[in-house]
């Protein structure tokens, strides 16, 4: 627990320094997940608005999408988390557009103190990964701080 909570305190100070995407990226590095990333919901779309994807730790952002083809859709429509181990394994997701190739995910969602969704904050990968607590805590613990970005008051900083 101590670790967690030295976690959640390094990612706040970044947070707190404009560093944000620098705390995506220290984050992710306490997961097994390739991608870590805070999304914005649109009305259809999904947008990235800090992005992490440690085998290509220059890539910045993904490309725009329908909310449909990403497990965020989930996050939405439940308004809470959303926790996928193994795609090909899980009923939930058997119709789902990228069941084959996105394997796993991590979400919860950025809800400002007003009750407003404005995005996630998650981690996937195109590999199954275990479920492991302190990944899904932590994310719990950091969401509040990404609201700015999930709602456009911030853009992150490389």
């Amino acid at each position: 627990m101590d670790s967690l909570l030295l976690a959640r305190q390094k990612i706040a100070d970044l947070i707190a320094q404009d560093q944000v995407r620098d705390a995506l990226r220290y984050m992710n590095g306490l997961t097994s997940y390739r991608f870590s990333a805070v999304y914005r919901f649109g009305k259809d779309q999904l947008s990235s608005r800090v992005f992490y994807d440690r085998e290509r730790p220059d890539m910045l952002s993904t490309e725009t999408i329908p909310v449909e083809a990403s497990y965020c859709i989930y996050v939405r429509n439940h308004r809470g988390p959303f926790l996928l181990a193994d795609s090909l394994r899980d009923d939930r997701v058997v119709d789902h557009a990228k069941r084959a190739e996105v394997r796993s995910y991590c979400g919860v969602p950025l809800v400002d103190d007003r009750g407003w969704m404005h995005g996630s904050l998650c981690h996937f990968d195109y590999e199954p990964h275990p479920l492991r607590e302190t990944d899904f805590m932590l994310l719990q613990e950091i969401a509040p701080l990404l609201v700015p970005q999930a709602a456009g008051r911030i853009v992150a900083s490389a």
